[in-house]
């Protein structure tokens, strides 16, 4: 399998590369999903690939935010820039921009980021019919559901090591909402990294451990898996190389483990969703940073200085005090002691979070090429150069050797002169064939050499650029809802009265068990068309729950909101909330709750009331199966509280909402036709309260009076 690594600025794409990773993803100053990384500017990024491609690394540029009407033109420019410089690849997001990269740079390869949210067959047969060949699984994604993803023909790439986004891939809203400041634009806040009260106790209950897959490497390459990926554009040069090299060793697991550990560890690290009990596993309450690796109980405290019996720490070494898992505060290594900044008592725990001694070691680590060069060199000839990497080759006629007069150049003098490499990363091996008559001056055998390597270095990057080729057009078509008028969104329709059905065109069902639409549709007469609102996730033995509710007769089309359900259902399909779509589209959607323009025209509904789904957990909000009633508040530090509501299709699942809801009711006027309005979990007096647009309650703009940044 190929190994993907971060790469956040020039040094981190450097070690890298020294390392051994097969692959490096990076991003320019707009449009990547790590807008606080330092990224590469349009200078450097020539000279970037130019280095990683010496190597055979392949670069993929990330353009995967979501993007506006106004900067599509620059997007394409930053593509276009990218494709010049000889990027092998770009991950890519917006669906609108995919579909201009496909026509105005028709040989790209594109690759979709795992902001897409596919995490099942169907999504990927969606993204094929796209023109990718790529695609970043979701972290979420299960095994099975990896298999027959591998069956469709995509090369599949996943996350081994890394944070783990506790929201379900690209349909994080929070940071957006709280502050206008995307995550699918690069730019979050990481509000989940905050502490939340949730049944009396305080603690990061939205905060996900890191995950490691080390020892799953096998299972994944077994899986269907082409490409293994380590997250990390914002983290240290020395976490990118350690993990490289870690995973393209074979050391045992624990080993490898406390490598890992040693460069960064939030929560002791979790294997994503690969086993049965990972939902259970993921969220890591007590500390939402780098905890780092376990040194040992503290022995003994005198005045701040704390010991550990045996341990003696490199001056350069960061810690810290963790104490029954929560972490008491820092120290630092002082006239050869460890110091605390805290009370530290006996029997607390000292992690190192920075080693001083590895960070010495990773940095000294170059990597070099594999150089034969052969030298002929005869009085009265001109000298004559090969040189050899792989199956490169470059050869070069230099100037007539003059016939030495005093002392000719032995052996040992050119051998001498070929092995300096400069700037060049190789290590040679000289061959020199001389019939010891010949004198060149060495300025005029050092400017062959160089010229020689010069050469052999353009041949090597030739063989390892990119090979372009045309590849499919954007060809992804589906059934497109066609209706127009008021949508009414529902978790019970019982609470559908004549009063309500009279002041709406439609009724969308969003059930919170789908396992009983069928029962539930059964016992009601529509005189509204229905359609089913289609989750974010289908893993798994969901399919068959979904499958037998979209099939039922009296369900006339479906809410999409991710791309599986575009290759689900024949039926008529509207783009739902989930897909994200912030501008102009030609598709029948329903606008986004973080977009700044609300919609409303012939071809966007606008979201003009409903309690916004800030994130769709795959987790177990409680770490165990506790027969729970499916609803809970969660609780901010500002003491705004958030309704947590679970879901079950064939697992569980959890929506966290915004706590107030949108509400654009008081700005509708007549040329408004086209109106989405989600009042789950309300009653029927309430909702007519809201259709009548005279909800009282407290409410929010969202990005519409601050913009979406």
């Amino acid at each position: 399998m190929e190994l993907v690594a971060p790469a956040g600025n020039y040094n981190a794409l450097v070690a890298a590369v020294n390392n051994g990773a097969d692959a490096v993803y990076l991003g320019l100053p707009d449009f990547g999903a790590r807008a606080k990384a330092e990224n590469f500017s349009f200078e450097n990024l020539e000279s970037a690939i130019e280095y990683a491609h010496l190597f055979g690394t392949r670069v993929f540029v990330t353009l995967n935010t979501l993007i506006k009407d106004n900067e599509m033109s620059r997007a394409i420019d930053c593509a276009k820039h990218a494709y010049a410089c000889g990027a092998d690849a770009a991950i890519v997001q917006d669906v609108r921009f995919i579909k201009k990269l496909k026509r105005e740079l028709p040989e790209f390869t594109l690759h979709a980021s795992t902001q897409m949210g596919i995490h099942n067959a169907d999504g990927a047969r969606a993204i094929l019919d796209m023109g990718l060949r790529r695609v970043v699984l979701a972290r979420e994604t299960l095994p099975q559901d990896i298999a027959e993803i591998k069956k469709t023909g995509i090369d599949i790439e996943f996350f081994v090591q890394g944070a783990l986004c506790i929201c379900f891939s690209g349909n994080c809203y929070f940071s957006s909402l709280a502050s206008s400041y995307s995550g699918n634009r690069g730019k979050c806040m990481q509000l989940c990294r905050k502490k939340y009260e949730l049944r009396g106790d305080k603690g990061y209950y939205l905060s996900a451990k890191d995950i490691c897959l080390y020892d799953k490497l096998a299972y994944l390459n077994d899986l269907g898996v082409d490409a293994v990926k380590i997250e990390g554009r914002m983290r240290s040069i020395e976490y990118v190389a350690q993990a490289v090299r870690v995973y393209k060793s074979q050391m045992p697991t624990d080993e490898a483990r406390k490598a890992l550990k040693a460069v960064f560890n939030r929560g002791n690290y979790c294997s994503a969703y690969l086993d049965e009990s990972a939902p259970f596993r993921v969220v890591y309450s007590k500390s939402q940073a780098n905890i780092g690796n376990y040194v040992g109980k503290i022995d003994r405290v005198t005045n701040n200085r704390v010991k550990v019996n045996g341990f003696i720490p490199n001056p350069a070494d960061g810690f810290k005090i963790m104490r029954g898992g929560i972490e008491v505060g820092g120290a630092s290594v002082r006239g050869g002691d460890v110091v605390a900044d805290c009370k530290a008592k006996p029997g607390d725990e000292l992690m190192r979070t920075f080693d001083g001694k590895l960070s010495e070691e990773l940095n000294k680590i170059n990597r070099t090429l594999a150089v034969t060069v052969d030298v002929q060199i005869d009085g009265g000839k001109p000298i004559l150069g090969v040189a050899k990497h792989n199956d490169c080759v470059y050869a070069l006629t230099g100037k007539v050797a003059e016939h030495a007069i005093n002392r000719a150049l032995t052996t040992e003098d050119i051998s001498k002169a070929f092995k300096k490499v400069s700037q060049f990363p190789f290590d040679v091996i000289v061959n020199v064939n001389t019939d010891n008559t010949a004198f060149m001056p060495i300025s005029e055998l050092n400017e062959f050499r160089r010229n020689l390597y010069t050469g052999l270095v353009e041949q090597i990057k030739l063989a390892n650029a990119p090979k372009r080729s045309y590849t499919c057009d954007f060809s992804l078509d589906y059934n497109q809802f066609q209706g127009r008028g008021k949508i009414l969104c529902v978790d019970d329709l019982s609470i559908i009265t004549k009063d309500v059905s009279d002041r709406i065109d439609y009724i969308a069902l969003k059930p919170r068990d789908y396992s009983d639409v069928n029962r539930s549709i059964g016992k009601y007469s529509f005189d509204k068309k229905l359609l089913l609102y289609m989750p974010i996730t289908m893993r798994g033995d969901d399919y068959g729950v979904l499958r037998r509710a979209v099939d039922d007769k009296n369900i006339f089309g479906v809410i999409s909101n991710n791309y599986y359900t575009l290759k689900f259902t024949d039926k008529p399909i509207l783009l739902g909330p989930g897909h994200n779509i912030i501008g102009e589209c030609v598709k029948t959607h329903i606008r986004s709750y973080e977009s700044d323009d609300i919609g409303g025209d012939n071809n966007s509904f606008m979201y003009c009331f409903g309690h916004a789904q800030l994130m769709t957990l795959c987790h177990c909000i409680y770490g165990k199966c506790i027969g729970c009633g499916g609803d809970d508040i969660l609780t901010d530090e500002e003491e705004r509280k958030f309704a947590l509501k679970r879901y079950k299709i064939a697992h569980c699942y959890w929506e966290l909402n915004n706590y107030v809801p949108h509400n654009f009711t008081d700005r509708i006027t007549c040329a408004d036709k086209n109106l989405y309005y989600d009042c789950c979990s309300m009653n029927t007096a309430d909702i007519l309260c809201v259709l009548n647009g005279e909800y009282k309650g407290k409410y929010t703009r969202g990005n519409t009076n601050k913009g979406l940044k």
